[in-house]
């Protein structure tokens, strides 16, 4: 099982695709694993080298009972980079992970080829939180795990995507289910950013990398308003919309999700 020591922790990682020269990384948000990239990864690791890990709290990484933020998170991932030896890489972000990219970036930018945020948040007091049932799920862990997890993947994808692609939601489920994260950790995780939305970490940072704001059409998690914002604030990066999709949209839309990351990073 590959790990590597970073700070206090142990990451599990996984890279695939190694005989390309351009290193992908990409960065889960709240309560997901490397798994959920299972409709991403062998398609971007025909043109690059992917590199999937599990922040610390889930799967096969270390999971410190522990107040997160997301400073610490991007210095895992940092250190995650050195231990792998990589010293320069494109680094995407979903959700949480977004903010997490975005840290990287500020602490390291000669380190990031160039930064995709996807279905993030506007990390400072422009943000537009998630919907009222977003957050509900996102705060409160109590009640029935199966149902639990099933709202969930209700709420991160557009509405229907139960009955329109039951495979995937089946994975969703399981993927939850096989994560190895306790209610608790899920919690550490959601609350990681909430100190983020005082000072103003986007309009106070010109990014000197190429940008990429991605985000589905229906996100309740991390409504399109935050991907606008930023947009408004960076106006050299490029924004895209995944029409009919969610939170969850490299899901939801993977062939689309792949294209469009794929073209934006060959372009650079």
């Amino acid at each position: 099982m590959p790990k590597v020591k970073t700070n206090d922790i142990t990451l599990y990682y996984e890279i695939h695709g190694e005989d390309h020269p351009e290193t992908l990384i990409l960065i889960n948000g709240v309560g997901q694993w490397h798994e959920a990239w299972w409709r991403n990864v062998r398609p971007l690791a025909e043109h690059f080298r992917v590199v999937t890990f599990d922040n610390r709290g889930v799967g096969d990484s270390d999971k410190p009972d522990i107040p997160y933020t997301i400073d610490m998170m991007a210095d895992d991932a940092l250190g995650l980079m050195d231990g792998l030896g990589i010293e320069r890489a494109h680094v995407l972000g979903h959700s949480l992970g977004g903010g997490i990219a975005l840290f990287m970036a500020r602490k390291q930018p000669q380190r990031i080829q160039s930064l995709i945020l996807a279905s993030t948040l506007y990390w400072g007091p422009q943000v537009v939180m998630p919907s009222p049932r977003a957050m509900q799920l996102l705060q409160d862990r109590s009640g029935d795990p199966l149902e639990l997890v099933k709202n969930g993947a209700r709420v991160a994808a557009a509405e229907g995507f139960e009955t329109r692609d039951p495979e995937g939601f089946r994975k969703l489920i399981d993927m939850r289910f096989n994560s190895q994260q306790t209610p608790n950790l899920y919690l550490r995780h959601s609350q990681a950013g909430l100190a983020y939305f005082a000072a103003d970490y986007i309009a106070d940072f010109v990014p000197p990398m190429p940008v990429l704001l991605l985000v589905g059409e229906h996100d309740e998690v991390a409504p399109p308003a935050n991907s606008e914002a930023i947009a408004l604030q960076w106006p050299h990066a490029k924004f895209v919309v995944i029409e009919g999709a969610g939170h969850l949209f490299n899901i939801e839309k993977p062939e689309e999700s792949n294209r469009i990351i794929t073209e934006f990073l060959q372009s650079q």
